[in-house]
């Protein structure tokens, strides 16, 4: 996505910015165009497959126009904010060539990554993405809905995931607050058969409203999962 959003920066940036919503939404026609069809996709063969059917047909179909102007709107909005936060960090006084040049990269930064916001904002409106989780969570929360379909399905997505994108999860044990992750099902498959990897998982342990955090990080050495770092880590909000 950032790779998209920059391809966007690039292919749409005329002298004003005021101008790049309306110069960017030919681009994102295309790639909405390649997003439709991974789209329909995943929800014709993969979605429809794993999931029952009373869940699955709650998935919206591919939108028969284009979203480019949710998209324009989206991007004027979040351009906005990136501004007004650039011009609250830009350099003051005597600035030498360095600090030019590292404002400009963030600029630079900070307007990729309103670009790849606002294409994910429209992607997910145009999919209706956010009531398709809402009717999930909906169904899954009827325990009527617990047959032997769903908690396949379930079991399935959840191993998918876990295996993509790792376990992040966190609780409570009265004051205190615990914070657990893992590294990717495929990072620890991999170092199971290897028999080495480093962080593999950590956990955190903290007081609520607490800045200090109490962290310690495992990974697997000669088959065996070892300790590799503990420290205290400190939080600021600003």
């Amino acid at each position: 996505m950032k790779f998209l959003a920059l391809l966007l920066l690039v292919l749409a940036s005329p002298s004003r910015s005021e101008d790049w919503a309306e110069s960017a939404r030919p681009v994102y026609r295309g790639v909405e165009a390649v997003a439709d069809g991974v789209y329909g996709l995943v929800r014709g063969h993969l979605i429809s497959a794993v999931l029952p059917g009373n869940l699955s047909r709650r998935m919206s179909a591919v939108p028969v126009g284009t979203s480019d102007a949710i998209f324009a709107e989206r991007l004027r909005r979040r351009q906005e904010r990136a501004v007004y936060r650039l011009i609250e960090l830009r350099p003051v006084g005597a600035v030498g060539p360095a600090e030019t040049s590292a404002w400009q990269r963030r600029a630079v930064g900070a307007h990729v990554t309103a670009m790849s916001d606002a294409v994910m904002d429209a992607l997910v409106r145009r999919y209706q993405l956010e009531r398709f989780g809402q009717d999930s969570g909906a169904y899954a929360s009827n325990i009527e809905n617990w047959d032997a379909e769903f908690l396949v399905s379930a079991g399935t997505l959840g191993g998918a995931y876990l295996y993509m994108a790792g376990l992040r999860t966190d609780w409570t044990m009265g004051p205190v607050r615990v914070d657990f992750d893992t590294a990717t099902g495929m990072a620890l498959r991999s170092a199971l058969q290897g028999g080495t990897g480093s962080g593999l998982a950590a956990i955190s342990v903290r007081r609520k409203d607490s800045p200090l955090s109490l962290r310690t990080e495992w990974g697997l050495t000669a088959g065996h999962f070892a300790t590799e770092k503990i420290g205290v880590n400190y939080s600021a909000r600003f």
